[in-house]
């Protein structure tokens, strides 16, 4: 009952396993570089280095998938020259270049639009819904139908910590007897003092 909220399943299939692996992204880029080379030198894939390192920058972070695409962008360059393509050399930098910076532009949108949308799924989950609530004990009943204080039922479901204290209209609603006992005991005492001296 204490333990930490259910994770609800991903609403994406690209943010379950295998797409979400490292090893799992690394292994199809290294196929895809594998396809590339063995396509020979007319037919060309480097479109499909998108496919592995989009899918990285979303699930395992951008500086990770910037790295993936530098090393890809760089392995292509080399199958450029391992089939002996009749580029100058200046030419062929100058592609590499060019696919550098679209596939570095493509991850970086594709990494910033996967921080904005977590942090806005993080957001909902923390906003929606209605919370039933007992009108008496205020109690929460939550998704088993069970109820639970609502320190219990906050804490187990966020980073919220309670600490407890009396407010002011609590303290006169509650406490007011006794206030006002040990201040007539108070001052009794100090009256009590001062006509002794």
């Amino acid at each position: 009952m204490n333990g930490p909220a259910p994770q609800s399943p991903s609403e994406y299939f690209f943010e379950r396993y295998p797409w979400n692996n490292k090893g799992v992204l690394f292994f199809i880029a290294l196929l895809m570089s594998c396809s590339d080379f063995l396509a020979g030198p007319v037919v060309f894939f480097p479109f499909l280095f998108v496919i592995p390192v989009t899918l990285m920058a979303w699930n395992c972070g951008l500086r990770t998938a910037l790295w993936l695409g530098a090393l890809l962008c760089l392995i292509r360059f080399c199958i450029q020259y391992a089939w002996g393509i009749p580029y100058a050399f200046h030419v062929a930098v100058i592609n590499a270049l060019l696919r550098l910076a679209i596939l570095f532009f493509i991850t970086y949108l594709c990494g910033k639009l996967s921080e904005q949308t977590k942090a806005l799924r993080a957001r909902v989950r923390t906003l929606e819904g209605l919370l039933p609530t007992c009108s008496y004990c205020k109690d929460i009943r939550d998704e088993n139908g069970e109820w639970q204080q609502i320190e219990e039922y906050v804490t187990s479901r966020s980073e919220v910590q309670f600490t407890h204290g009396i407010c002011p209209k609590c303290v006169q609603k509650h406490f007011s007897g006794v206030m006002h006992h040990d201040g007539a005991k108070k001052e009794a005492e100090s009256h009590d003092g001062q006509s002794s001296e």
